[in-house]
């Protein structure tokens, strides 16, 4: 659920901040287009009462106005909370992030951050966004806050295994409260919303929207029940109520005395069966009480060669 904005919060800050983000939409003062609906993507989602078109207007005219960053982030700082500072900063580092990077647009950043009285966690923001798989996790600014991650992979070595990515592939998602990022490290062909996102590109995800990997598709809620498994909140868990004469299967929402097979959905899938089931996952044969770890790609495949698509 979308976090409530304070009466500090209110709309009334809506043309600063769409002023803050023009300035970070361009580079070496030229105009990035391409990074208008990503600030607006912003924007419309955290201010969903705003008409698109006066959010557009408003950002066109301030893209051509020259704007003094220090005045805004001194008044920023006394009207946002802490966590919307954190958040303001994820989003401006994802703009110049997707604008190359620029030294210039590096330097105000930091120092944006740091007249926000966000510096050690515009430091931690930047070290988490940029950090590789095998960089320590625990390197950060003592009390600052960290975004939260998970890492997809084609191995146990990652948080949840993605039998579509292969070698060194990898993903990374990162969160902090309800927004979601996502940074790919992978060769597979990986699109989010139409748009192809390159190797070492990140991208917000937002509710209701779909990622394609290769011909696997990850959604958002998808990314936040992982978010939440792995700090063990709101497991969610189905059961499979098999009929022994026809083989069809049934799902149940909780536990009955007909059910077959527990499921239950975390970083991996763990099925377990209730009662032996004429079938296997992953070669393993489904007798009573056993356990079987997987992932949402794959498949039971029961004795008449019917198969049950654990991602359904």
């Amino acid at each position: 659920m979308r976090k409530p904005r304070s009466v500090a919060e209110s709309p009334n800050l809506l043309p600063l901040l769409i002023q803050v983000l023009a300035s970070f939409s361009k580079a070496d003062g030229v105009l990035l287009e391409e990074e208008i609906d990503s600030s607006l993507g912003f924007l419309r989602y955290d201010y969903p009462e705003a008409v698109y078109s006066e959010l557009r207007l408003l950002f066109r005219q301030a893209l051509y106005e020259q704007q003094d960053l220090s005045a805004m982030a001194q008044k920023l700082a006394a009207s946002l909370s802490a966590d919307r500072k954190i958040m303001l900063g994820v989003q401006l580092y994802d703009l110049i992030s997707q604008a190359g990077l620029k030294q210039e647009q590096v330097v105000a950043f930091y120092s944006f951050m740091s007249q926000l009285g966000m510096a050690a966690q515009a430091i931690d923001i930047v070290y988490q966004l940029n950090a590789s798989e095998e960089s320590d996790q625990q390197v950060y600014q003592r009390g600052a806050s960290p975004l939260e991650s998970v890492s997809f992979g084609p191995n146990g070595r990652c948080d949840v295994v993605l039998k579509s990515l292969s070698g060194n592939d990898r993903l990374l998602a990162f969160r902090y409260h309800d927004l979601i990022l996502l940074k790919n490290y992978s060769a597979q062909s990986v699109s989010v919303r139409g748009r192809p996102l390159a190797r070492g590109g990140f991208c917000r995800i937002y509710p209701g929207q779909r990622i394609l990997i290769g011909d696997y598709v990850l959604s958002f809620q998808d990314l936040a029940t992982y978010f939440n498994a792995k700090k063990n909140v709101s497991l969610p868990q189905i059961f499979v109520r098999v009929n022994k004469d026809s083989d069809e299967v049934e799902l149940e929402r909780s536990k009955t005395r007909e059910s077959s097979l527990e499921v239950t959905f975390g970083l991996k899938v763990r099925v377990k069966a209730l009662r032996d089931v004429r079938a296997t996952l992953n070669g393993v044969k489904l007798k009573a009480n056993t356990e079987v770890d997987a992932a949402l790609d794959d498949r039971i495949i029961f004795h008449n060669d019917t198969e049950l698509d654990l991602s359904d």
